[in-house]
């Protein structure tokens, strides 16, 4: 694994987000800085918590055995806590990515793992059949899909999740 502007942007997330994050958020982050126009070409699939890239999960457990980043299992066994390591200092971003990082952390940085998990399957759902369909019916569409693929949470969750991607120009 070998991708310095990988390995920078997962630094400048966990360093400059304003919260503890799990495997789950930093998915979904990285997600979304994909999104943004970061060149990180990670592959990702509909899995058990959203998009899901298993390269970068894998990219995660390589920086974490080079000290790069902490992964950490939380005290109560359940998630992790991921923070930088000592040599995440030698990875720096350049200011038109980390713009994008910034915005990403200013848009998503303080949600829950279950708001990224959500906010992040509606993204990917509707990117896909946006194109698809007639536009009238895309937000129903999307909704009635991702509450099939995520059926513990609310038709008001959902929507909510929604409607904040859509005021923040997500989608």
């Amino acid at each position: 694994m070998r991708n310095d502007l990988r390995v920078a942007v997962i630094v400048a997330l966990v360093r400059n987000a304003q919260t503890r994050l799990g495997k789950t958020q930093v998915q979904k982050l990285v997600y979304f800085a994909q999104d943004s126009g970061i060149p990180l070409n990670y592959e990702y699939e509909i899995y058990h918590y959203g998009p899901y890239s298993f390269e970068l999960s894998h990219d995660l457990g390589s920086l974490d055995s080079l000290g790069i980043v902490n992964v950490a299992s939380e005290p109560s066994g359940y998630g992790f806590d991921i923070s930088v390591g000592r040599f995440s200092e030698k990875f720096k971003l350049e200011t038109k990515y980390q713009k994008r990082v910034d915005k990403v952390l200013e848009q998503f940085g303080l949600n829950s793992a279950a708001q990224l998990e959500v906010k992040a399957t509606i993204h990917f759902v509707h990117s896909v059949i946006k194109s698809k369909i007639p536009a009238v019916k895309v937000k129903a569409e999307v909704v009635q899909k991702v509450l099939a693929l995520k059926p513990r949470y609310t038709e008001e969750f959902v929507r909510g999740c929604y409607a904040g991607l859509e005021e923040a120009h997500w989608i």
